[in-house]
């Protein structure tokens, strides 16, 4: 929605500000009076670059993630550990490279800014958040239809009220659970909407009915018009607000409106090109550091040090994967199996490579062969893949596109050991195939370097 990129780009903003604001308060402590001119610029490009990187750390760790936003214990951890990781990178950045790049190597200065930053930036956010959990600050919603999707819907509202959401009333024939959603009022579609509208200031309407299919409803909502409303369905309010597309209230023409896949050609060629720039320069990289890995494994656990499987890639097409291996040799011997949390099958070693997310780094032979990008819907096996595309609806729908070794699934819902954790995850899978773009896959691809320094692949 527009007004959640406005509040990221008030975050970054503000942030930044913070950073510049820590800086001279920093110069000025240290000096006993305001910074002169030169004093300013000499510190001013040194700390700029750090700044950029610092800003890549606050996104990669979610501090612009809206739905995060809260005053609690969780939040002011996540702050403090992305503070903690940007001082040691500025420690490093200061003692190592400054005075090679710059003509100031300013430790004192630096010691000074943490301690500015660490009261700036927490209280900068502090007074953000306050401002937003204001209930003036809360868009009253209305909603028309009770699917399941609409009450996921609304108890994602309900839960996380920093999503800037207030539901007002729903408009259901027949529904009893009052319980569910106190606060809420419950009316049968008899109301007078323009009446509730305005009794109940409200400020978007959300449908999960077909407005096509039901004349009366296209009439209340037309006579509404003049009340300057923000009217969605639900499949476009659930996508914005959730970052995934509700694949049982979509039909296919969902797809032939959003999938404009020749408006996308540009971008294909440029990613086919970072794809194999990447992956051919990490290969490399990666090559002297081979033999160790190799060698744990085999020390691990005998077998074979790769694995390979077939996997279905773009337009159903299959194709062979290669990873390390991570699991024990003959883990599938009874047939497939889906991966579950603490699987017992994975070797100790196993564990490391998946948790950093080693494991994969023989996939990026797939990509450079083509077979594979860096970001996609990760690919699922034959197998599965022939079950799953009988009870999930449009589930081939995800192979429009090439698979990746990471995505907009990965890094929002890391599990897919059942059918129904397959669909949790195509609903992500579909929300990237819709809106993939080079700014999406960069946001991707830090948060899964975050994923991986963080250890918490699976």
């Amino acid at each position: 929605m527009a007004h959640y990129r406005i509040r990221k780009l008030i975050l970054f903003a503000g942030d930044l500000l913070v950073l510049y604001a820590a800086l001279f308060l920093s110069l000025t402590l240290r000096a006993g009076r305001l910074p002169d001119a030169g004093t300013w610029v000499q510190n001013f490009e040194p700390f700029s670059w750090l700044f950029l990187v610092w800003l890549a750390v606050f996104y990669t760790g979610g501090l612009y993630d809206v739905d995060i936003h809260k005053n609690d214990v969780g939040f002011y951890n996540r702050v403090i550990q992305m503070l903690a990781i940007s001082y040691g990178i500025a420690a490093a950045y200061f003692y190592l490279l400054t005075d090679k790049l710059f003509q100031i190597k300013p430790q004192t200065v630096f010691f000074i800014y943490m301690a500015a930053a660490a009261v700036l930036l927490p209280l900068w956010r502090y007074f953000y958040n306050a401002y937003l959990h204001k209930p003036a600050r809360l868009r009253d919603v209305l909603v028309i239809g009770m699917k399941d999707e609409a009450r996921e819907l609304i108890e994602e509202i309900i839960r996380k009220p920093q999503l800037g959401f207030r539901i007002s009333v729903i408009i259901h024939d027949g529904y009893q659970n009052h319980a569910h959603f106190p606060g809420v009022k419950i009316l049968d579609s008899a109301v007078n909407m323009r009446r509730l509208v305005r009794e109940h200031k409200i400020t978007t309407v959300v449908t999960a009915l077909d407005p096509h299919q039901s004349p009366e409803l296209t009439k209340q909502l037309y006579e509404c018009l003049s009340l300057r409303l923000q009217f969605f369905d639900l499949p476009r309010f659930y996508e914005q607000l959730t970052g995934k597309i509700p694949v049982t209230s979509i039909g296919r023409i969902w797809f032939l409106e959003n999938l404009a896949e020749a408006e996308k050609t540009a971008y294909e060629h440029l990613k086919r090109l970072l794809d194999a720039i990447f992956s051919a320069v990490v290969l490399l990289l990666f090559l002297p550091f081979a033999p160790l890995v190799a060698l744990a494994i085999k020390l691990g656990n005998p077998g074979p040090v790769f694995f390979r499987q077939t996997r279905v890639g773009i337009l159903g097409k299959p194709f062979r994967v290669v990873k390390f291996r991570s699991m024990i040799h003959g883990a599938e011997e009874n047939g497939p199996q889906w991966a579950q949390k603490n699987d017992k099958r994975i070797t100790r070693m196993g564990r490391l490579l998946r948790s950093t997310r080693i494991d994969e780094i023989p996939q990026l032979w797939n990509v450079l062969r083509g077979e594979m990008s860096l970001i996609g819907p990760r690919p699922e096996r034959p197998e599965f893949v022939k079950h799953l595309q009988e009870i999930i609806p449009f589930y081939n729908e995800r192979h429009l596109i090439k698979p990746g070794l990471t995505g907009w699934a990965q890094i929002n819902f890391q599990y897919g050991a059942s059918a129904g954790e397959a669909l949790k995850k195509l609903q992500y899978d579909l929300y990237y195939v819709k809106n993939r773009s080079v700014p999406l896959d960069f946001g991707i691809m830090l948060k899964t370097a975050g994923i991986m320094l963080g250890g918490k692949g699976r």
